[in-house]
């Protein structure tokens, strides 16, 4: 199993927070694309093409090419399955990942305008599309002899600084190091004539570790878009989203000692949280589309980070037991412990932490030909497009709503700073094309979305869509289908150590995803 070493993530334990750290703010933000069936059949190339529904959540102005209404549903489902490899151990399964989902939805309004020499037409769209779907599930598991889970506890309560007492009180401090330090899973002693902070799971000789991560939720866009027409040559638009979020996330993370038959002061201990994020949030795209020529399409879009106000619950409970030994003379043993988060929060059902996060800007610029190119739709036989997208990850950014106490200034700090040191700025491109039969259409797709981590030698995290659909056009009535497999790849650490090789999950997942999309013009 590979190894990457971590020390910028001292930052991130220090006063860090259960759920903002680095690798959740990629998890708002990396994302593949949704859409109707006709954007996801030709690979979600919509920046340089227009003309869809969808523009109005990529670039707007596609919108200017509609002369009449639509109204628009499509509904869809994704299945999928996990395989995993941990410490060696191969191919180990996740659980399905089945889930309906809706791709782009709703209502475009549209009329030529004849009485502007300029302005031949605009549209005005109301939508709903899905942004992220969090629907997972992971299981994985290994014999590890390098490290414990429980280090990073105690790394954390170590660069805290504090006593034991003040620590269990610090709600800077995250939720799973205060309970592992209540339950003496870790704790403070004198080795060597030296006062330590020590995990006991380090005593052993090596521990047996399983992790298992299911996911639910997602986000959806709600849009506002406006696009004009000017001579038939430039395509003006832009578009409000207001994206809506949900996510559960169920965590049971356990380790064992390796060697049951010695005594060095622990046995196990697991550790199982529940992670409820909501909250809303907005952002902004504007774009253009022009026609140099007849049948050419350049486009170009700026979509602006999503700026989120969001709500953690947190819920969380360790079950530790330790082994009485004569080894430790000062350890307090607690034997066998159950605390959950209630010991810490004054008897309150949850922990809650409220935050600001902006995610990234994404630049796009797209090309497209069409053969045929005339002003009646109906005897356009065909398009061929491509997308390229830049996404700024290192720009991804927590606030609190909380004032300017120190230790939450402290904690977001770094959150940020380990972001801008693990994640880099990546391309996407995207590829498809249409060739028409009639009443009939044939699509085909593909895209790649890029790696954002810096260390991209050895964190293989990267998405690749195949798609491939079939449209039908007849007096004002359509139906699309589309199939998109998707490849993707991606990693999972269980914990970040500062001072030690850190190991990780690799994940290779593999989904499917059926779109249909049904509509009609008025």
């Amino acid at each position: 199993m590979k190894k990457i070493y971590s020390s910028i993530i001292i930052l991130c334990i220090a006063n860090m927070a259960t759920a903002q750290i680095p690798e959740d703010a990629l998890r708002l933000t990396w994302q593949p694309s949704y859409g109707s069936a006709r954007y996801m059949a030709i690979g979600g190339t919509m920046t340089g093409l227009g003309g869809e529904i969808t523009a109005a959540h990529t670039n707007p102005a596609g919108l200017g090419f509609y002369k009449n209404g639509d109204l628009v549903f499509s509904p869809g489902f994704n299945f999928g399955r996990n395989t995993i490899d941990y410490r060696n151990q191969k191919n180990l399964k996740g659980d399905n990942t089945n889930a309906f989902n809706l791709g782009t939805s709703g209502v475009i309004i549209a009329g030529e305008i004849t009485d502007n020499k300029k302005i031949k037409s605009a549209a005005l769209s109301f939508t709903i599309n899905k942004l992220a779907d969090y629907n997972n599930s992971i299981s994985y598991k290994g014999y590890n002899n390098l490290s414990s889970g429980a280090e990073r506890y105690a790394e954390e309560f170590s660069a805290a600084k504090q006593t034991p007492n003040d620590a269990l009180n610090n709600k800077y401090i995250s939720l799973p190091t205060r309970l592992a330090l209540y339950s003496y899973l870790i704790d403070t002693l004198t080795l060597n004539s030296k006062l330590q902070v020590v995990a006991f799971p380090e005593f052993t000789n090596g521990v047996n570790q399983t992790n298992t991560i299911t996911t639910s939720g997602g986000v959806h866009e709600l849009a506002l878009g406006l696009a004009v027409n000017k001579d038939e040559k430039l395509f003006l638009g832009a578009s409000l989203g207001l994206p809506i979020m949900n996510y559960t996330r169920e965590t049971y993370y356990s380790e064992t000692d390796g060697d049951t038959a010695s005594k060095n002061g622990f046995a196990y201990y697991n550790y199982k949280e529940t992670l409820k994020t909501s909250g809303i949030g907005f952002n902004a795209k504007i774009g253009l589309i022009y026609r140099p020529v007849e049948r050419v399409r350049l486009g170009l879009s700026i979509n602006s980070p999503t700026y989120y106000n969001l709500v953690d619950e947190t819920r969380g409970t360790m079950n530790v037991k330790t082994e009485n030994i004569s080894a430790f003379p000062n350890r307090v043993f607690a034997n066998t412990a159950t605390v959950t988060e209630q010991v810490l929060s004054n008897g309150a059902a949850n922990i809650e932490s409220r935050y600001t996060f902006r995610n990234t800007w994404k630049i796009a610029a797209g090309a497209s030909y069409v053969f045929r190119e005339i002003a009646n739709v109906k005897k356009q036989r065909a398009f061929i497009a491509a997308d390229v997208e830049y996404v700024t990850y290192k720009s991804m950014h927590y606030n609190s709503t909380l004032g300017d106490e120190t230790g939450n200034i402290n904690h977001y700090k770094s959150t940020n700073e380990g972001i801008k040191s693990i994640y880099k700025n990546a391309f996407n491109a995207k590829i498809g094309g249409e060739v028409k039969f009639n009443t009939i259409m044939l699509r085909l797709g593909g895209a790649y979305y890029g790696n954002p981590n810096k260390d991209a030698a050895n964190l293989k995290q990267d998405r690749i869509n195949i798609s491939g659909g079939l449209g039908y056009r007849h007096k004002g009535i359509f139906i699309d289908a589309t199939y998109v497999h998707q490849i993707n790849r991606s990693v999972d650490m269980p914990y970040r150590l500062a001072d030690k090789a850190n190991t990780f999950a690799n994940i290779n997942n593999r989904t499917g995803n059926v779109m249909l999309t049904f509509g009609t013009k008025f």
